[in-house]
């Protein structure tokens, strides 16, 4: 199994600690938290490498990398360049993960199953309240407290394979979504079914070994 370390490092620091699309907007705040928490999740995820040279050589580079393209985001906010930026972002990300694969799954403290299991977690949660923010189904500014909060339990539930705690916890959010806003709202079904979908596909990803 691959672990996919430096994934789980850029889309937790850019998409759970800071809003990525206001980056884009030239907010001052969230580029300077991208950027801290670049590093301090970089070093939080695999501080133990550092006491090997090529692991403090790995986490190193791609901690300046990933800190340079956030500045880079910025220059515009137009979709091709954001697309542009998060593909470059993706695909320096795998290209670290295919040169120390090997290195990182021997060493780090985290075992590569969990790693890809957090990554998954981050993924249907924090980086699809960012889709959801370029596709204006929420407000630029919104945390999606609401919504990442109900998937990060439906992704724990399937993944468990509790399909009681997952009926329960859809139902009590459409419950809780109705007696606190009473308008209903598209997002209440998006974003329970985009959660359940990519939950589902990261479980079978997961068990034939294809990530």
């Amino acid at each position: 199994m691959v672990p996919n370390l430096f994934l789980l490092i850029y889309t937790t620091s850019d998409y759970g600690f800071s809003n990525n699309s206001l980056v884009y907007r030239k907010n001052k705040s969230e580029i300077q938290k991208a950027v801290l928490w670049t590093i301090l999740i970089g070093l939080a995820l695999s501080f133990n490498l550092l006491v090997f040279q090529t692991g403090m050589i790995a986490i190193i580079t791609y901690i300046i990398i990933t800190a340079g393209l956030t500045f880079l985001k910025p220059r515009s906010d137009k979709l091709s360049w954001y697309l542009g930026i998060e593909f470059l972002n993706l695909g320096v990300a795998l290209l670290f993960t295919f040169i120390f694969s090997a290195f990182i799954a021997e060493h780090n403290y985290i075992e590569p199953p969990f790693i890809n299991y957090l990554f998954g977690l981050v993924l249907s949660s924090v980086v699809l309240a960012d889709i959801f923010r370029r596709s204006n189904l929420i407000d630029i500014k919104s945390n999606d407290a609401d919504g990442n909060f109900e998937r990060i339990l439906i992704f724990i539930f399937i993944m468990a394979l509790q399909w009681w705690y997952l009926a329960i916890v859809l139902a009590g959010m459409l419950i809780y979504r109705l007696i606190r806003y009473r308008k209903f709202d598209k997002t209440w079904i998006i974003s329970p079914l985009a959660g359940v979908a990519l939950s589902f596909l990261w479980l079978l990803l997961m068990n034939f070994g294809l990530i």
